[in-house]
């Protein structure tokens, strides 16, 4: 009967359940920047991304309330794979809210090394 339930969590790939930790890994491999966006302000983000694969996913708030992680099942979850820390469900509105306005591309920027003299240049949109 576990085992049903666990398998509600997970999209189908061909023949095979695709576990969260599977999709995660392979969503970081994507960009060498993908996991400083979404540990510095895209969590709430990456929240809703998995809600999207995941629809039983639910945000969980930690104690600071600067992290948001994904619990999907019994296990949370950030872009790192499995979340460290104590984390709360998200359902104050004042809290929810305050999350919704978190944004990598607002509170912070990213930048390359210039190759000839390697100094920072900021990337900007």
């Amino acid at each position: 009967m576990a085992s049903q339930r666990i398998m509600r969590f997970h999209i189908q790939r061909g023949d095979k359940s695709l576990e969260p930790l599977e999709f995660i890994e392979a969503l970081r491999k994507t960009d060498k920047h993908i996991e400083h966006i979404y540990m510095n302000g895209g969590c709430y983000q990456f929240y809703k991304v998995l809600k999207k694969i995941y629809p039983s996913a639910e945000p969980y708030i930690n104690e600071e309330k600067n992290h948001i992680a994904t619990k999907i099942g019994d296990s949370f979850y950030d872009i790192t794979g499995r979340a460290r820390g104590l984390f709360h469900p998200l359902i104050n509105k004042d809290e929810i809210e305050m999350c919704k306005k978190w944004r990598f591309d607002k509170d912070y920027w990213l930048y390359k090394t210039c190759p000839h003299c390697d100094e920072k240049i900021i990337i900007t949109n």
